[in-house]
């Protein structure tokens, strides 16, 4: 039987615990519809989780005693992959972010290049997004979202990865993680691709370009593929 899991500011070291958040109380009462006695879980986002017990239900607040700490969920690895994406049309960028997580990408960036239309993300729907499914998924710790950054500034923060790729349409080099590697920067370019000048500013600052087989993904699709080698290893 799933347990259902909601993630919040919650502290998790006393025996009891109060859910005060609207959303969460209203998931719990009018949605899953849930009494007192039935067992849920709560993690903080932060990397804690904890088995609960409803013990009361009313209109702003659920109490709940804590049963157990549960262990921290493993995507099955240890790798931090930081992915930098391309700002796409609304509804490809948020299945992406949706997706990503639930890959276990650890950061999400969005990226403005030479080739990006569209500039603008409403930035508080992607968190909601972000935490949405990293309930769904079974996440402990919920991946950070930073702010939009232009082409070369992102280029200058994923620079101190341990392995950095960017993908490019037409490349012959076939991406293959790299198995030590702690950390990874990954970067997907929007409808169209990264243009030469930007392929070119990346080798400089010592990226791989890569590629992720003969097909032409579209670009929501690249980044749960590359995500998702990423993260496993593969």
């Amino acid at each position: 039987m799933k347990i259902h899991r909601f993630i919040g500011d919650y502290d998790l070291s006393k025996k009891e615990v109060k859910i005060t958040n609207p959303e969460n109380i209203k998931q719990i009462k009018g949605v899953l519809r849930m009494k007192k006695g039935d067992v849920i879980m709560l993690s903080d986002g932060k990397g804690v989780s904890a088995e609960i017990t409803i013990d009361s239900i009313s209109p702003d607040k659920i109490m709940c005693k804590i049963n157990k700490p549960a262990a921290a969920k493993s995507f099955g690895t240890a790798k931090q992959v930081n992915l930098y994406l391309a700002i796409l049309k609304k509804e490809n960028f948020e299945l992406a972010v949706q997706k990503a997580v639930e890959c276990g990408v650890s950061n999400i960036t969005p990226i403005i290049t030479e080739r990006t239309i569209k500039t603008g993300l409403n930035m508080e729907r992607l968190e909601k997004i972000i935490l949405e499914a990293s309930e769904q998924c079974g996440r402990d710790i919920v991946p950070t979202l930073f702010p939009i950054l232009k082409f070369e500034n992102a280029l200058a923060y994923g620079i101190g990865a341990g392995e950095k790729i960017i993908f490019h349409v037409g490349e012959n080099n076939l991406y293959k993680p790299n198995q030590s590697a702690k950390s990874v920067s990954i970067f997907i370019g929007p409808e169209g691709g990264f243009t030469d000048n930007e392929i070119a500013l990346a080798k400089e600052s010592n990226y791989k370009v890569a590629s992720l087989g003969p097909l032409t993904l579209r670009g929501e699709t690249a980044a749960i593929v590359a995500t998702y080698r990423a993260v496993r290893g593969i």
